[in-house]
C-alpha cells in the first residue's frame, strides 16, 4: 500500500473511532475539539461557526477537506468557502443549522463582491454529506444586511469554476435552497434535494455547463426550477419537481438547456412555464428539449411558451407524457411553436 492511501486510511480510521473513544471514557468533546492528520482537519459536533470557517481558512493552498463528525453544528455565521481547492464534507447525520436572524447564506461558495470579475473566480470546491437547515422563520430578511446583493440562499454559489456538490438535504432557506450565478462554470449537483424553501429549489442566472442528477425539489414557496439571466448549456436528468408553489420550472433568457427523465406534478400553477424578458430582445428560450418528462396533475398548463418564435425558436417536447394538467397539455401562443414529437396527451 503506498503511503498517501495508507495516510488517508488512518485519517478515516480515527475520525471513526474518536467520538466512541470519548463516549468510552465518559467525557464529551469539546466543541472546540479540531484534529488535523495531513491535509485534512477534523471536527467534532458542536464545533461554532468560527472554527468551521477558521478550518477553511487555514487549509494549505494546495488543497484540502474539512470534514464534520455527525451531530448538529449551530451557526453564528455563515460559512464561507472564498478559495480553491477545498473540500467540505460530513459524516452521514452532520447538520448546519442557521441560527436565528444571522440573515446570512448557510454556505457562500465564491466571492462576495458586489460586483465580480474574473480574477475573483475560485475553482475546484467540493461540498458533500450534509443536511442544511436555513431555519427561515427565524430570520429577518431575504438578503445579508451588510451585503445587500447577497441573498441568503442554503448554498450561494458566485463566480465558481469546477463544483461538486452532492449527498445534500437542503431546506428552510429564507431565498432558495441552490443558487448559482456569475459566470460559474463546470458545475455538478448530484443525489440531493432542496424542500421547503422560501423561494426557488434550485435558482441558475448567467451560468454555463451544469449538471444536474438524481434530484427532488418540492413544496418550495415558488418554483421547483428557476432559470434565467444569460443561462447556457444545462442538462437536468432524473429528478421530481413536485407541490411547488408556483410552477415547476420558470425558464426564460436561456439556452441549450435539456430535461431527461423529470416527473413535473402538483404544482400550484403550470408544470413549466416559459417566456422572455421583455418582447424583440431576443430573451426567451431557444434550443430546449423536454425527452421522456411527464408533466401531471399541474394547476395549470402541463408546459406553457409564452413566446413568440421571434424570441423563443427551435424548442422541443419528444417522448412525453401530459395528463390530469388543469389547463392545456401543451400551450403555445400564437406566433410561438414548440415541435412536438411521440407525446401522449390525456
Amino acid at each position: 500500500m503506498n503511503i498517501t492511501k495508507r495516510k488517508r486510511m488512518n485519517a478515516s480510521l480515527i475520525f471513526a473511532i474518536l467520538p466512541a473513544l470519548f463516549l468510552t471514557l465518559g467525557l464529551a468533546p469539546p466543541v472546540s475539539a479540531t484534529m488535523q492528520i495531513g491535509n485534512t482537519i477534523i471536527l467534532f459536533a458542536g464545533a461554532d461557526a468560527s472554527t468551521i470557517q477558521n478550518a477553511v481558512d487555514s487549509l494549505p493552498a494546495e488543497g484540502g477537506t474539512v470534514k464534520l463528525n455527525a451531530g448538529v453544528y449551530a451557526l453564528s455565521q455563515g460559512i464561507h468557502i472564498d478559495r480553491s481547492n477545498v473540500t467540505l464534507t460530513g459524516e452521514s447525520g452532520t447538520v448546519l443549522r442557521l441560527n436565528d436572524s444571522v440573515d446570512q447564506p448557510v454556505i457562500l461558495v465564491g466571492t462576495d463582491a458586489q460586483t465580480p470579475v474574473e480574477g475573483d473566480e475560485i475553482q475546484n470546491v467540493r461540498i458533500s454529506n450534509l443536511e442544511i437547515d436555513g431555519n427561515k422563520d427565524n430570520q429577518n430578511q431575504e438578503t445579508d444586511p451588510d451585503r445587500s446583493w447577497i441573498r441568503n440562499n442554503g448554498i450561494d454559489v458566485r463566480r465558481t469554476r469546477n463544483l461538486w456538490i452532492g449527498d445534500l438535504n437542503v431546506y428552510n432557506a429564507v431565498s432558495g435552497g441552490l443558487a448559482v450565478s456569475w459566470n460559474s462554470r463546470k458545475v455538478f449537483a448530484g443525489n440531493f434535494m432542496f424542500h421547503h424553501n422560501q423561494f426557488d429549489g434550485i435558482a441558475l442566472y448567467a451560468s454555463e455547463d451544469i449538471q444536474i442528477a438524481d434530484f427532488m425539489c418540492y413544496e418550495n414557496e415558488f418554483a421547483g426550477l428557476s432559470l434565467d439571466n444569460n443561462l447556457s448549456h444545462v442538462i437536468f436528468h432524473d429528478g421530481s419537481i413536485k407541490n411547488n408553489g408556483d410552477v415547476g420550472i420558470f425558464a426564460r433568457d436561456s439556452e441549450d438547456l435539456s430535461f431527461f427523465h423529470l416527473v413535473i406534478s402538483d404544482n400550484g400553477s403550470h408544470g413549466c412555464f416559459m417566456s422572455h424578458q421583455e418582447p424583440g430582445t431576443g430573451t426567451g428560450v431557444a434550443r430546449l428539449v423536454f425527452s421522456a418528462c411527464s408533466f401531471l396533475d399541474n394547476s395549470g398548463d402541463g408546459l406553457h411558451l409564452g413566446s413568440t418564435t421571434a424570441d423563443s425558436p427551435d424548442n422541443a417536447v419528444v417522448s412525453c407524457l401530459f395528463s390530469g394538467n388543469t389547463g392545456t397539455a401543451l400551450h403555445v401562443i400564437d406566433g410561438g411553436a414548440i415541435d412536438d414529437a411521440g407525446c401522449v396527451y390525456q
